[in-house]
């Protein structure tokens, strides 16, 4: 096999990606056949070999190939150079690539090639494309550009240094007050930004927020986001469970059709719950318990579990997360308003006084409760009764009357 290539130790794992991406990408293998294969990145001719080794390609197939290493390394989609792997999820791989137009760095995620095939996947994914190019907010994650080259199908996102708070939990780390509201804001201006374009995330937790160097927050992953208004697509899923178990909103959980944003914020308090208390806010043994208690279970206050934390982040957390959507903020921008005002060492607004107005309506139900209970215990007299108490009292003055007169006569 000829040797068109002689990478370096460092390069080798990058070099390997790129050939693992341009063979998949021509339908020369599949993702599990490249799995089987994998071992010590040794550069792309390694991997050829272990290919042939494995019977997944043929020595002849492997010696093309070799030929044509250096343009399938470099280039797979036109005007797109990629350097490495970033992930993988149920719908594609995420690579990092350089657009050489711009020379900056981007994300591109190729659609798995066995769902490439399949209508509805890759209605799906061009869905999601077409979603985030509606967002131009400065915490979302942005779409640059969606298209296919040959058999393979790819969308290019906005390139984000930095850590996921997924990755920061996972760490160990339990976020202060003020660092977390920091974010949550940020991801909230997101959400009304979304909302303000009918649009909906669905999967608003930690895995999908990204944390810049800078202090930036940016909501990722718009996979499962739709539009309010795609009737056909609300019809489509009726029934159909959508979302992340640890973060997601009951009505989420009945498979309703008509979620709206108040989805979203519950999932926002779900997280923000997780950051500050390093746990989610349910937890249990297996999948079904777990939605059982975003249905059922009482919350604990994040700030009985975490004393260091304000009653003000305590009583958002709960008004995000309250199990009926009515009794939740109706929006984004009212969950700003309350946001603010702990970083600024204020009160939440909102939230106290619907904690108030709520606390007002029990001792008021329980006033009333305690009333008709003494009514109910004083005993009730008989008519009867009644009348012959009133005959014994009439003879009685009677007799009085009568015994009256014979002292004065006597």
């Amino acid at each position: 096999m000829a040797s068109a290539v002689k990478p370096d130790a460092a390069l080798a794992p990058a070099e390997e990606e790129r050939l693992a991406l341009a063979l998949i990408g021509r339908g020369l293998v599949t993702a599990q056949e490249l799995a089987q294969c994998r071992g010590e990145p040794s550069g792309a001719e390694g991997l050829l070999q272990r290919l042939v080794k494995g019977g997944f390609l043929t020595t002849h197939q492997a010696g093309r190939l070799a030929q044509e290493l250096p343009q399938l390394v470099d280039q797979q989609i036109p005007g797109y150079q990629f350097v490495g792997k970033l992930g993988q999820g149920a719908m594609g791989i995420v690579y990092k690539a350089r657009q050489l137009s711009m020379n900056r760095l981007v994300a591109v995620k190729i659609l798995h090639a066995r769902l490439a095939s399949n209508r509805k996947f890759l209605d799906r994914f061009l869905q999601e494309a077409h979603t985030a190019a509606k967002f131009s907010s400065n915490n979302v994650v942005q779409a640059i550009d969606v298209g296919s080259a040959g058999t393979m199908h790819y969308f290019v996102m906005e390139y984000v240094e930095g850590k996921t708070v997924l990755e920061e939990l996972n760490a160990g780390k339990v976020f202060e007050e003020r660092e977390a509201l920091d974010i949550v804001l940020q991801v909230a201006q997101a959400l009304h930004h979304a909302h303000r374009r009918g649009l909906i995330h669905r999967d608003v937790k930690p895995a999908n927020i990204i944390l810049t160097a800078d202090g930036v927050a940016k909501l990722a992953d718009l996979g499962l986001a739709r539009d309010t208004s795609d009737r056909k697509a609300i019809k489509a899923e009726k029934g159909v469970l959508v979302g992340t178990p640890n973060y997601i909103a009951p009505e989420q959980i009945e498979g309703r059709e008509d979620i709206d944003i108040r989805a979203d914020l519950y999932s926002l308090g779900a997280t923000l719950y997780h950051m500050v208390t390093g746990q989610p806010p349910f937890s249990g043994k297996d999948l079904d318990e777990i939605l059982d208690a975003h249905l059922e279970k009482p919350l604990t206050p994040p700030d009985h579990l975490n004393k260091k934390l304000s009653t003000g982040v305590g009583e958002v957390v709960e008004f995000l997360m309250a199990k009926d959507r009515k009794d939740r903020y109706r929006s984004p921008e009212e969950l700003i308003v309350d946001l603010e005002c702990l970083v600024n060492g204020e009160p939440p607004r909102l939230a106290r006084q619907k904690i108030q107005a709520s606390l007002l309506a029990g001792l008021a139900e329980g006033e009333v409760e305690e009333e008709e209970e003494e009514e109910e215990e004083q005993p009730s007299v008989p008519l009867i009764w009644v009348a012959i108490g009133a005959g014994v009292l009439g003879l009685s003055l009677f007799l009085n009357l009568l015994q009256a007169v014979r002292i004065i006569r006597f």
